[in-house]
């Protein structure tokens, strides 16, 4: 019936007079994966209905009608012959076979895809679907055949290779036979030959061009380092020094076998911003620095003496302490921070930091800035500069953010920055430097002037555009009824297997032992539900049952296709993704309750466009997770709406006078302040 209704309009616009049969037969079997979606509702009536009537309108739009449009949209594309039609709805059709009972409800997970297929299709003007394309790399990277062919496509490639080189390895094979990819391929080994090695050794699409390759100095670079030292070798995390034969292949390949010899070497070559395998060097010295936060972490209540011993005993540098500052920057505390700046401070042999940041390349400087920032010691780091070298500083660190690899990224360094400051007189430099920028990229760039537009709105430097005071009035608040579906509120908390994760999981439980609620256990879970009010469950692994616990709520969510309506993360950052990737669109409010939750807030957005969320720029902690998550569910249980400006400081007040706690809490921030959220919602809805 669809797929008629489809050739009506076909005809009736001039555009198809006559198609192949095998043309025909691939658009019935869009059509009939269409249906397919159609009735796992249990009903094929053109509605996709969902656990709401706003999800089942979105669904439906999505499957049955987007679908729709980009189906056309290729059949009526002048410029394909009928087999490239043929392909390019084989395409789709790959993309719709994901699509099954078990997930066809996570449609946001789709909707980036198919929405930005449509993008492809219908914007004309290559400038702007570049930087749309540029602004959601992973979900571009998922849609490699719609753009492959298109004159842009190197360009954006080649981008995304510099920033997410994994996944474009993945997909390599995608775009292998087009006539740049060699080209790409060379940036890839340029960027993270440690991550192009782990292709080598089988037979994959990589290994096959990196072996066909000629003319690619780096590819052949990467192929006689392998040839000499095999694919389970770190060597080629040295690459730069091997390409300029300071090192052999036998020469790296030691170095890496020795922790510290290598964060020391790694860390005297990353002061060179432009060097081969930046990215590799990075992701090592990032899972090294983040090993030495994690030392000192764990001895936080021992003194001080024997907490920073690996500091200390070993003479760190003042370069060396940067690093772990700046490289362990989701994992470290604030007293981790502090104790390292202080010992930075002191072996600091520059007499200006100016000159100190210059010395250290000024790597990842502006993660520095607002670490600075964020733990109140800007302004000692900042005295040691003349007031010439503050305003170079602030000119340097906010210009050029379109410019870089991950404009966003950078972009909430500097929101986040300004957030944290407290003197006037480094705030009017900081603003003085942002309206420069702005008015230096208002003519030249649509894209820059939209991103320091909504960072001089964001910050209040500027009045607020209708659009952002919009999104803003509607992060106030959740209103009750939206929280629950169907008459019932539910929640899932992650709970993991460490001492963090047993103390957090006892402590919580231990917190609805209260007058209203009851806790049902479960075997490897439990449930804690309301007895009085509005009807809650809380569903929680016990922390000891990680695994079994988690895997038995993902099967009766899949069971009973109901899905949370709150998500909240308990455990360390490094364990945050396991948590983000069970999110649903079901999802109004997600709390990221952990170290560096702030850092995770786009990949939340990516599965649940809409939720509302609540992290820490820093240190996550039970003492503050507990109170705020009952407060929140005995508002949801009496039927209150979840007013952020109201229950916040109702928060702050039960957590009485602890200093350090409330310390802690002042990290904490509410959706409609969490700026990083707010700024990557808001810019990618702008392009």
């Amino acid at each position: 019936m669809k797929y008629l209704f489809l050739i009506l309009s076909f005809l009736l616009s001039n555009q198809l007079l006559a198609q192949p049969e095998y043309l025909a037969k691939t658009n019935e079997a869009v059509d009939g994966h269409q249906d397919r979606i159609d009735g796992y509702d249990g009903l094929a009536d053109g509605i996709v209905s969902l656990a709401s009537d706003l999800q089942t309108h979105e669904a439906t739009q999505l499957y049955l009608q987007t679908v729709n449009r980009i189906q056309q949209n290729i059949n009526q594309n002048p410029n394909y012959t009928d087999l490239e039609k043929k392909k390019r709805l084989q395409d789709l059709i790959q993309i719709l076979e994901k699509i099954d009972r078990e997930n066809y409800f996570l449609y946001t997970t789709f909707s980036q895809n198919f929405n930005l297929i449509l993008k492809i299709q219908e914007i004309l003007e290559q400038k702007r679907i570049k930087s749309i394309l540029k602004s959601d790399i992973l979900t571009t990277l998922n849609i490699i055949p719609f753009f492959n062919d298109k004159e842009y496509a190197e360009e954006v490639l080649k981008m995304a290779a510099q920033t997410y080189p994994s996944e474009v390895l993945k997909k390599f094979g995608e775009f292998a036979s087009q006539p740049y990819a060699n080209g790409v391929l060379e940036l890839l080994c340029k960027t993270a030959p440690a991550h192009v090695n782990y292709y080598l050794g089988t037979a994959n699409p990589v290994h096959v061009a990196m072996n066909n390759a000629t003319g690619q100095p780096t590819i052949e670079r990467v192929m006689e380092t392998y040839r000499k030292v095999g694919s389970t070798s770190k060597a080629f995390v040295l690459l730069e020094d091997i390409n300029n034969y300071k090192l052999t292949a036998s020469e790296a390949d030691k170095i890496t076998r020795d922790k510290d010899s290598l964060f020391k070497y790694l860390l005297k070559l990353r002061i060179n911003q432009d060097i081969l395998g930046g990215y590799s060097v990075d992701d090592e010295l990032t899972y090294l620095a983040t090993q030495k936060v994690r030392e000192v972490n764990q001895l936080h209540e021992e003194r001080d003496e024997i907490r920073f011993k690996l500091c200390d005993t070993s003479h760190m540098t003042a370069y060396e302490l940067y690093t772990m500052m700046v490289y362990g920057e989701d994992e470290v505390y604030t007293s981790s921070f502090l104790g390292l700046f202080n010992r930075m401070m002191q072996r600091m042999k520059e007499k200006s930091s100016y000159e100190f940041l210059y010395n250290m390349g000024r790597n990842k400087y502006r993660t520095f800035i607002k670490m600075c920032a964020a733990y109140n010691v800007l302004p000692e780091f900042l005295s040691k500069m003349s007031i010439w070298e503050r305003r170079s500083l602030f000119n340097s660190f906010i210009g050029g953010l379109d410019k870089e690899l991950n404009p966003l990224e950078q972009a909430v360094a500097v929101a986040d920055t300004y957030g944290s400051l407290k003197d006037d007189t480094t705030k009017n430099i900081f603003e003085t430097a942002l309206k420069k920028e702005y008015q230096n990229v208002r003519w030249t760039s649509v894209e820059a002037q939209k991103l320091y537009g909504l960072l001089l709105e964001l910050l209040h430097i500027n009045s607020e555009s209708e659009s952002l005071k919009e999104d803003l009035d509607g992060l106030v608040s959740i209103a009750t009824e939206n929280l629950f579906k169907k008459g019932e509120h539910v929640q899932q908390h992650f709970f993991f297997d460490d001492e963090d994760g047993w103390a957090s999981y006892a402590s919580f439980v231990g917190t609805f032992q209260r007058p209203g609620w009851q806790i049902l256990d479960k075997g490897h879970y439990v449930i804690i539900q309301s007895t009085a009010g509005k009807k809650v469950k809380i569903y929680a692994n016990k922390a000891k049952d990680e695994y079994d616990g988690q895997d038995d709520l993902a099967a009766l969510f899949k069971e009973t296709k109901r899905y949370p309506d709150a998500v909240i993360h308990r455990g360390h950052s490094y364990y945050a993704n396991i948590t983000i990737e069970t999110i649903t669109p079901n999802a109004d409010l997600v709390i990221l309750g952990s170290c560096g939750g702030y850092n995770n807030i786009s990949k939340v957005l990516d599965y649940a466009p809409s939720a509302q969320i609540i992290s820490s720029k820093q240190v996550g902690t039970m003492y503050v997770n507990n109170e705020l998550i009952f407060t929140i569910c005995e508002y949801i249980r009496t039927g209150k709406d979840l007013n952020w400006e109201v229950l916040w400081p109702e928060v702050k007040r039960k957590i009485g006078s602890n200093s350090v706690v409330q310390e802690r809490f002042d990290d904490y921030l509410p959706p409609h302040k969490n700026m990083g959220a707010i700024l990557i919602r808001n810019y990618r809805k702008s392009l």
